[in-house]
């Protein structure tokens, strides 16, 4: 496997997409925000129809004036109010825009509880909007915006009730006909409004269902490709993920004559032969807290000690690979033509996340490339590893000196290797 190139800092940092393109997995709008913006748009085309009613076609006769000029207050107050919430919401101004659309909906009800009196259903109108109204607008999370959206619905029924049974007449002398008709008009309004919430009710659990299944999956394509703490890091909002760390060991293994095995193989089992040695090989590096980064071909790669500190960084790289060598001896059992060889260095690095759609976590610097050149140059079966990774090993494993090898880039250097642990 060819030696891990670039040791470019500036080339580590992602552009500023990397984190939105992370946040993009995530669903970006919840079911009481969805059900916002159809509530704001609902009450402006209401509150211009009331506002077009009550100026435009006012009731006829002497004795409505007084009940004209109160109606086109009142319907011209809603519809500023209206436009201001559908405003807001539309700004992203969504805990406002909330507010106002509960806000709108006392109104209506008061309004109407005061001027067309007792008898006339709205009651019925009342609880189906009002109660149900913060439950569909607010997250359970937001706890005080639904408080004081439930106290404001229930301090208006309240008021409702308390003017129906004990308050005065209506203003509106109406008839026997007239209440009939407001009482249709009003059961007509309640059983839309009654379809209309349960229709939101059920469309936001369904929405937040959806969002919980799609935030599910998002974190598991996330973790398969980012460390926990890193993928985290990305949701969080943080732009650039660029840590230099001062103490980790770098792993490389390569399998020596797959090129020909591959050859002379059917398709499927090339695939099967490497996806069961590499499984192996992860279930190792999480057996020992281990980070594996990639896989190129026939060649693997992993960090110990990053992106989460690992006190005994250099004795857990040593454990996987000697666990690495064990897993390819039962690969020989049935593919003798096939060999292991590993390199082991120990030191700084750069890590980070590069890339805007595949990202990926990679370390660079003299670390990774010194672990790359003892790869490439080990024997078949051998763990070759570093000074700096002998010296963290300590008395701990059992080594053999290999002498000095002249590495490419990088001159002679000392080699040990690795026996047992």
């Amino acid at each position: 496997m060819s030696a891990h190139q670039s040791s470019d800092v500036q080339a580590l940092a992602p552009s500023d997409r990397t984190a939105a393109a992370a946040r993009r997995v995530l669903p970006t709008q919840s079911g009481p925000l969805r059900n916002a913006h159809i509530f704001a748009w609902l009450i402006t085309v209401l509150a211009v129809c009331m506002a077009v009613s009550s100026i435009a076609l006012p009731w006829e006769g002497e004795r409505f004036a007084f009940h004209n000029r109160l109606a086109a207050w009142i319907t011209s107050g809603l519809l500023a109010l209206a436009l201001g919430s559908l405003g807001c919401v539309r700004a992203g101004w969504m805990l406002a825009g909330r507010m106002g659309i509960i806000l709108y909906g006392c109104v209506v009800v008061a309004s109407m509880t005061v001027m067309l009196g007792p008898g006339t259903g709205i009651d019925v109108v009342a609880a189906t909007c009002l109660v149900a109204a913060p439950a569909l607008l607010f997250a359970r999370s937001e706890r005080l915006p639904l408080a004081v959206g439930c106290a404001l619905s229930v301090g208006v029924i309240v008021f409702m009730q308390v003017w129906i049974h004990l308050g005065p007449m209506s203003y509106v002398p109406i008839t026997r006909s007239d209440l009939m008709e407001v009482r249709s008009g009003v059961v007509i309004v309640a059983a839309c409004v009654g379809a209309l919430v349960v229709y939101l009710y059920w469309s936001a659990e369904m929405a937040r269902g959806a969002a919980a299944r799609e935030r599910a999956r998002s974190d598991a394509l996330l973790l398969n490709v980012l460390p926990a703490t890193v993928a985290d890091r990305l949701k969080a909002g943080e732009r650039r993920i660029a840590d230099r760390l001062e103490r980790v060991t770098i792993v490389f293994a390569d399998i020596a004559g797959f090129t020909a095995f591959a050859a002379d193989r059917s398709a499927d089992e090339v695939v099967h032969v490497l996806g069961d040695l590499f499984s192996r090989f992860d279930a190792l590096c999480a057996a020992h807290g281990v980070e594996k980064l990639k896989t190129i071909g026939d060649g693997y790669m992993a960090v110990a000690g990053a992106p989460e500190a690992l006190p005994d960084h250099a004795g857990a790289a040593a454990r996987v690979a000697l666990g690495m060598m064990a897993a390819m001896e039962e690969t020989l059992r049935d593919h003798p033509g096939l060999g292991l060889r590993v390199g082991i260095n120990t030191g700084p690095v750069v890590a980070g996340v590069i890339g805007t759609r595949k990202f990926a976590y990679d370390v660079w610097g003299d670390t990774v490339n010194l672990a790359s050149r003892l790869e490439s140059q080990a024997a078949a079966g051998t763990i070759a590893i570093s000074a700096s990774t002998r010296s963290a090993l300590g008395d701990r494993f059992t080594v053999e000196p290999l002498g000095t090898a002249e590495l490419k880039g990088i001159g002679a250097v000392p080699v040990w290797r690795l026996v047992d642990g």
